[in-house]
């Protein structure tokens, strides 16, 4: 299957390097990992996901859904316009686009899928079983390198009128919040911008390594975390 819906147009507002506000869950920090297994999926109101499983170099496993379109209700697009009308990508689009270009050189609306038979958790069944997915098979065994928050979040419950609320009890979680090169650390604005040092990726690491983000309501910012395990020398990556 090509992913020719997620071209992107020549209309992109470009992002920036931010560093923003912060199963097993990791410390916040800077992991070497490869990409284990990455497919695509819909929701059942369209929106497109990229689906990666990723394992680091002490064999933790870490998973991300990055959700790359809008549903149909919006028109399964892989942008949005800020108020001054100007287009973006989605979050998570964005960060799809980056891993793609970081560990195969292209951009994600350029890859073909192939369907493939994987194991996966079943929500009815309540465990793995195989099931047919279309798998970006260029990913596959890539190295990389993540920023990965530890975040403390809500834990959801549905009320009566059938919308998720929060119970008044959090879990923790980890969210991808910036991909770097394996090949010598540069972020994807860096490439572009054609830096010649990696200067983001020692900011991340000296704002966040070490820091639980509390994202559960009322919560606050920067309650402090134990620290992750430092990056080992790097692989090459690009193509």
């Amino acid at each position: 299957m090509a992913l020719e819906a997620l071209k992107i147009d020549s209309d992109i507002i470009e992002d920036k390097d931010v560093l923003g506000g912060g199963s097993f869950v990791l410390e916040s920090g800077i992991y070497e990992a490869k990409v284990d297994l990455a497919y695509m999926d819909k929701s059942k109101g369209g929106a497109m996901s990229l689906n990666i499983h990723f394992l680091t170099s002490d064999n933790q496993q870490l998973r991300q859904t990055l959700w790359v379109t809008s549903g149909d209700a919006k028109g399964n697009k892989n942008t949005y316009l800020d108020k001054e009308g100007n287009k973006h990508l989605l979050p998570g689009m964005n960060q799809a686009n980056h891993l793609a270009l970081l560990t195969t050189g292209k951009e994600i609306g350029s890859l073909d899928t192939e369907e493939k038979v994987v194991k996966l958790y079943n929500f009815e069944a309540k465990e793995e079983i195989p099931t047919k997915v279309q798998v970006i098979t260029e990913m596959l065994n890539q190295d990389i390198i993540l920023g990965v928050m530890k975040q403390v979040v809500d834990k959801n419950v549905k009320n009566d009128d059938g919308v998720y609320v929060p119970s008044g009890e959090t879990r923790e979680e980890n969210e991808i919040t910036k991909i770097f090169s394996a090949k010598d650390k540069r972020t994807v604005t860096e490439i572009k911008a054609e830096a010649t040092e990696a200067q983001f990726i020692k900011d991340w690491d000296e704002k966040w390594t070490g820091i639980t983000r509390n994202r559960a309501k009322g919560g606050k910012e920067g309650t402090a975390g134990g620290n992750s395990k430092p990056v080992a020398a790097p692989k090459p990556l690009f193509t």
